[in-house]
């Protein structure tokens, strides 16, 4: 059976990969620091930095990376060559979520 919106991520994910030394997700966790700043211009405190984000729980999935924030988040990044797209897992199947960012 195949629900019609978001489902446990941990059944649709392989589990996290520990970045080595060099982290390999630096570039990634940067360009999304950058982007999630640039989505709150007027607000400076709200302004993320690649350390920010340094505890978010990070996934590979295909051709993406996942941001996945600390604690209950209703929101996933998914950051890829062509950009960065955000879900709602209790709305969007991964699956979903997915095909939409390769649109």
């Amino acid at each position: 059976m195949t629900e019609e919106f978001g489902s446990d991520l941990s059944q649709q994910t392989p589990p996290p990969v520990e970045p080595t030394a060099a982290d390999p997700w630096l570039e990634a966790r940067t360009r999304l620091a950058e982007w999630l700043t640039a989505q709150t211009p007027d607000d400076p405190e709200l302004a993320a930095t690649p350390d920010d984000l340094a505890g978010w729980d990070v996934r590979e999935q295909d051709e993406f990376l996942l941001f996945i924030p600390p604690g209950y988040a209703n929101q996933i990044y998914l950051v890829g060559e062509r950009g960065i797209s955000v879900f709602a897992p209790s709305q969007t199947r991964l699956e979903d979520a997915l095909a939409s960012a390769r649109a």
